[in-house]
């Protein structure tokens, strides 16, 4: 029981925010990506270990293709590469995995909006107009 309440109360050793891990979502350790001298990107040719990483790469430059590259949010422009951290699931891919290919289910933000909303899933207006509806489509 004492385990349980330190994990819950932990705080991130870099800011102090309160966390569920020795870090918050913004100073988490990440796996780095291949590089070709640029920004990592979607466009990276990677190893992929089975067809769901595929097929989520494949729709997400399909998305890219289709969206203006701004943020949802702000508006701020995202670039001319797509990033994988401009995508966000409005539905956690866990709990709705048949909204995890559903393009009314992703969001473009910038790399700042996206770590905003990890930590807060209710900051952005937008993003919480557009979570209502989702779950009115995927909540049976």
């Amino acid at each position: 029981m004492d385990n349980l309440k330190k994990m819950s109360k932990q705080k991130c050793k870099v800011c102090g925010k309160n966390s569920d891990s020795s870090y918050c979502f913004q100073h988490k350790p990440r796996k780095q990506l291949q590089q070709r001298g640029l920004k990592p990107s979607l466009t990276t040719k990677k190893k992929v270990s089975d067809g769901t990483s595929h097929q989520m790469r494949e729709f997400f430059l399909f998305y890219w293709k289709k969206m203006p590259h701004y943020s949802e949010v702000s508006g701020k422009y995202l670039g001319k590469e797509p990033m994988s951290t401009y995508f966000h699931h409005i539905l956690p891919k866990e709990k709705y995995p048949e909204a995890c290919l559903d393009e009314e289910n992703i969001i473009l933000l910038t790399l700042e909006e996206h770590s905003n909303v990890e930590n807060d899933m209710y900051r952005y207006e937008e993003v919480n107009r557009r979570r209502n509806l989702l779950k009115l489509k995927y909540e049976y």
